[in-house]
């Protein structure tokens, strides 16, 4: 079976039941508190064991990536190490920012010398995601277990993590604060205006609106011939809705980048609320699961057809940008 069929068949077998949102607490709103994470810092001060095993873990993992120490700066970012830290959220997250003089990486590393710096971000990027996140996911310090991610950000230079705006950046490069964590009042909530809250209310409103539909859609598939024009229907708008929640996920969570972009304003960014609105709401868990339901039936079409999962254009520019250097 081929075209939009084959699609739609893959899409029937990669179906999955999805709960309903679960409301969460949230650091972004929390009430803060009145010292840092005492796991990670001493006072103020990052504690000297925290600091070594990140740089640790990164000279580890680059080390077929020759010169870290003279093209890399590296910082913990996010509000793990801001006063917001103590919030009922389940592990502590800590994110760490590499900001990359892209001249000194080249120079070190001539195989990446045909990508721009934001090809080459996006390949290492990949790289960290499969092989470091999961190592790193669920990490002991002090009595508490965290989720380490790594990142790097191509939108800022070596020098300067504060063009994304970031509400807390200690650089590790440096050992010490690059961005100092803010100073918030108890009700965090009352900072924002009523139409921040508004427009999070109505991305919650239209996940619960899809997430309903995906349920009855796929109920009504169950229940007519597979093949048939009821089944073609059924499937076809099933395909419709994840598209939908595909593109809310997508711009709740890319405009949240936004924010931490030179052309944002940071921490009480308009996006960034909208993100955090999203993770308590639950908003954001079920607009990812309906849309990696259309992933899932994307990458088994792309078996059933070609043997194997398709990259996307720019990514299989840049592996055969890599290929011809080596």
């Amino acid at each position: 079976m081929s075209g939009p069929n084959a699609f739609y068949e893959r899409l029937t077998e990669s179906l999955t039941e999805i709960p309903d949102p679960e409301y969460g607490a949230s650091g972004y709103f929390s009430e803060p508190s009145r010292e840092l994470d005492p796991n990670l810092f001493d006072g103020t001060h990052l504690k000297p064991n925290v600091r070594e095993w990140i740089l640790h873990t990164l000279r580890e993992f680059f080390l077929v990536t020759p010169g870290f120490d003279q093209w890399a700066e590296v910082w913990l970012a996010g509000s793990g190490i801001t006063y917001q830290w103590a919030a009922d959220r389940g592990n502590g997250d800590l994110d760490v920012l590499l900001g990359v003089d892209f001249a000194q990486f080249t120079h070190h590393n001539d195989r990446y010398a045909g990508l721009t710096s934001e090809e080459a971000a996006k390949y290492v990027n990949e790289s960290l995601r499969n092989a470091l996140w999961p190592k790193t996911a669920n990490t002991q310090i002090g009595d508490r277990i965290y989720e380490v991610t790594f990142y790097w950000n191509a939108a800022h230079g070596v020098k300067d993590i504060t063009a994304i705006n970031p509400y807390a950046a200690y650089s590790l490069t440096r050992d010490d604060w690059t961005v100092t964590p803010p100073n918030l009042p108890n009700d965090v909530r009352s900072s924002y205006p009523d139409s921040y809250r508004s427009a999070a209310d109505e991305d919650e409103h239209q996940a619960k609106h899809l997430l309903d539909r995906y349920r009855f859609l796929s109920a009504s598939l169950n229940a007519v011939a597979k093949g048939s024009p009821a089944w073609m229907n059924c499937a076809t708008e099933l395909r419709t809705v994840i598209a939908q929640a595909t593109s809310l996920f997508d711009a709740i969570h890319l405009g949240r980048r936004q924010a931490f972009s030179p052309q944002g304003t940071g921490y009480s960014d308009f996006n960034n609320f909208r993100w955090q609105a999203a993770k308590e709401t639950g908003t954001v868990t079920t607009l990812r699961q309906l849309k990696e339901v259309g992933t899932t039936a994307t990458q088994f079409t792309d078996i059933a057809l070609y043997g194997q999962v398709i990259d996307d254009a720019q990514t299989a520019l840049i592996k055969a940008a890599l290929w011809s250097q080596k």
